[in-house]
């Protein structure tokens, strides 16, 4: 019998898009925060939205020193 794979729509999945720190700058979700945004993320970098989502997450939590 042949060999079963996985369906490619399960692979695509796990893919998550990546945009460089111009790209999110440049949107409309982040337009408000535009600013720490820009703080946060390094030139020449790839993020995706669910990490500069939680960057911008855990850096609002955190305390002042």
């Amino acid at each position: 019998m042949a060999e079963r794979k996985k369906p490619v729509a399960a692979d695509v999945q796990t893919i998550k898009k990546e945009f460089s720190k111009e790209q999110i700058l440049a949107s409309a979700k982040y337009s408000k925060r535009r600013d720490l945004v820009d703080a946060l993320l390094k030139d020449n970098e790839k993020y995706t939205l669910e990490t500069v989502d939680n960057m911008i997450e855990k850096f609002m939590k955190g305390k002042v020193k």
